[in-house]
């Protein structure tokens, strides 16, 4: 049984705000007297038959969490978000202090808590001269996602927000790994962003280390995911990207008027510390 503190209040406030009785939800195989009593929180529901009730209400599992979690983020996004204020701001205090309360958690669960440490040492490091993560989180972190059958959300972002510390072979393993598993959730669509997000990042980080045949790879996946119209961030950093591997390769003066578009394109849409991001990383590849 699955345990759902307020969940059937919460339940019932969603299926009476859809015009739906008890017996709309009966149809699809869960008991009226079930239903009733879960939404009077005297039982609880079996997941397929929470599965069924949601269902019969027309409301992904996903959206309905978010409810009963007071409409806020998971945990691993609220730090991410956190994670790229700091960033931006060259906030180090605020990061320690990020770090210091994973490494508390990490007796509730371990894994989650360690992956989460090993993560915010690594964008930690980039801010500060000191040295905050050694080569045995690296090897931590790449057991993990080598252990891995199903790369989920978690697994994407964690990836794309680690993968410029990873050693090439490692990164190309995984990235390859992880483009096979990722067709059982290609129709999702924040899964289908956060895998361009993740190509897009192995593609820069390929053109950066000069390894061009690989860099192709990552393009061709890229290609095969046909952008829509709506993901105006994806297209952007995808030609950034393309005119990169111009410029470093090729020399072409073109391609840095063609970077400097996109950096534009996001001021003009008020990414300020996208723009700010992306201006950095062409100075800085300017100068090499």
């Amino acid at each position: 049984m699955l345990f759902m503190k307020d969940y059937g209040k919460l339940f019932k406030k969603f299926r009476e705000s859809r015009g739906l009785v008890l017996k709309d939800i009966a149809k699809l195989g869960v008991s009226v007297s079930h239903i009733s009593r879960f939404e009077r929180e005297n039982t609880d529901l079996t997941i397929s038959k929470f599965m069924s009730a949601l269902n019969a209400i027309n409301m992904p599992i996903d959206e309905f969490m978010y409810a009963a979690n007071d409409f806020q983020r998971d945990e691993f996004n609220e730090i991410l978000e956190k994670i790229s204020l700091f960033v931006s701001a060259r906030n180090v205090s605020g990061m320690e202090k990020l770090l210091i309360s994973q490494v508390e958690k990490i007796e509730k669960r371990e894994t989650f808590y360690t992956l989460n440490t090993i993560l915010i040492k690594i964008r930690l490091q980039d801010l500060s001269d000191k040295s905050y993560y050694d080569e045995s989180d690296i090897q931590y972190l790449s057991d993990y996602l080598f252990s891995v059958e199903y790369w989920g959300c978690y697994e994407l972002l964690l990836f794309a927000n680690t993968v410029d510390v990873l050693n090439h072979q490692t990164m190309m393993l995984l990235s390859r790994e992880m483009c096979k598993c990722s067709e059982f959730y290609k129709d999702l669509p924040n899964y289908r962003r956060l895998h361009s997000t993740m190509l897009l990042n192995c593609y820069i980080i390929s053109i950066e280390r000069d390894e061009y045949i690989d860099a192709l790879y990552f393009e061709k996946q890229l290609n095969h995911s046909c952008f829509t119209e709506t993901e105006i961030y994806e297209k952007l950093v995808f030609h950034y990207s393309k005119n990169l591997y111009e410029l470093k390769k090729n020399r072409s003066n073109k391609a840095i008027l063609e970077m400097k578009k996109c950096i534009a394109a996001m001021k003009l849409a008020n990414s300020e510390n996208l723009a700010i991001k992306f201006e950095n990383h062409l100075s800085g590849v300017l100068k090499m």
